[in-house]
């Protein structure tokens, strides 16, 4: 399978090789687990100074083979067996599409010098959805040590499903995010050219895409434009920033226009590893949720029992 790699050049930022995205998986896994063999050692974020001045884009061709889902070759009694025995061991698991799909075994993202976590209920995804993000927040503070605290709104809950009022954010791969602002804005605030850090909130964008886990982006276009500008005028590639947002409705980029969008983007991940453990564990997605709802009442405290006192006679 033949793929293409991006390798920002001349602002420190450096894309992983590809090979290691399509083998990643969340989750701390036993080395003896059929499922650590998706498992890669994926480096920490970046906290090195990136040097100033414009990034050009170069793409070259990487022809890479990729990993088999090792559960493929499992029983259906294996499985059942080990949903019984090593359901945590499994890493992060998306069953079905983002906008009707559950995830499991999720990875919760937690509050940093970085970052604000705005709902703690709603904090959880995969480990590449949230080492994505942890890398690229990294490298922008790493370029700006004075850049405020990304907002961070709504992952998936714990086991995902339906969030009010998303249409997505079912299976720990959507995430909804603040844009940096040249001004103290609150959580929400509407984005213009008068408040709307363009280097900052451009960095980050960029940064995503350097992991090279974004499926695709859903910002204003209104945004799109001021982004679209401030990059062509830094240096950047033509080609590549005009191919990147979306020129028109229904039109394929990686940057789309989608209505409610202007507070903050909607940022779409793929983790192929949870994903392909999704797909083959779907039919046995009632012993999955049996399993996790065990495991979470093993872990939580005992509730105290109420005694209720004696009325005494008299």
């Amino acid at each position: 399978m033949r793929q293409r790699a991006l390798s920002f050049l001349g602002t420190g930022h450096f894309v992983p090789q590809l090979l290691a995205v399509l083998i990643l998986i969340g989750g701390s896994l036993k080395p003896d687990s059929p499922a650590a063999a998706f498992q890669a050692p994926r480096p920490p974020p970046t906290t090195a100074r990136a040097k100033s001045g414009p990034s050009k884009v170069v793409f070259s061709e990487l022809d890479i083979e990729a990993s088999k889902n090792p559960l493929s070759e499992l029983s259906a009694t294996e499985i059942q067996s080990l949903l019984a025995k090593d359901l945590g061991g499994l890493g992060p698991i998306s069953i079905g599409r983002p906008n009707r799909g559950s995830l499991y075994n999720p990875i919760a993202l937690t509050a940093t010098d970085g970052i604000e976590v705005m709902n703690e209920e709603r904090n959880f995804g995969t480990r590449v959805t949230v080492d994505s993000l942890l890398a690229a927040v990294a490298e922008v503070r790493a370029r700006f040590p004075d850049a405020p605290k990304l907002r961070v709104g709504d992952i998936s809950r714990e086991r995902g499903g339906y969030i009010r009022p998303h249409r997505s954010h079912q299976t720990g791969l959507d995430i909804d995010l603040g844009y940096y602002y040249a001004t103290d804005a609150r959580w929400y605030t509407k984005a213009n050219a008068e408040n709307l850090d363009r280097e900052k909130t451009w960095a980050l964008v960029k940064a995503l895409i350097a992991q090279g886990t974004v499926e695709y982006m859903f910002m204003d276009r209104s945004v799109q434009a001021l982004l679209r500008e401030h990059a062509l005028s830094r240096g950047e590639s033509p080609e590549w920033v005009l191919g990147l947002f979306q020129k028109a409705p229904r039109t394929e980029a990686m940057i789309r226009h989608t209505w409610g969008h202007l507070t903050h983007f909607h940022v779409r991940f793929s983790d192929p590893a949870a994903e392909s453990a999704g797909r083959r564990l779907a039919p046995y997605a009632t012993r999955l949720a049996v399993q996790s709802v065990k495991a979470r009442v093993a872990k939580a405290p005992a509730p105290k029992r109420r005694v209720q006192a004696k009325a005494k006679r008299r």
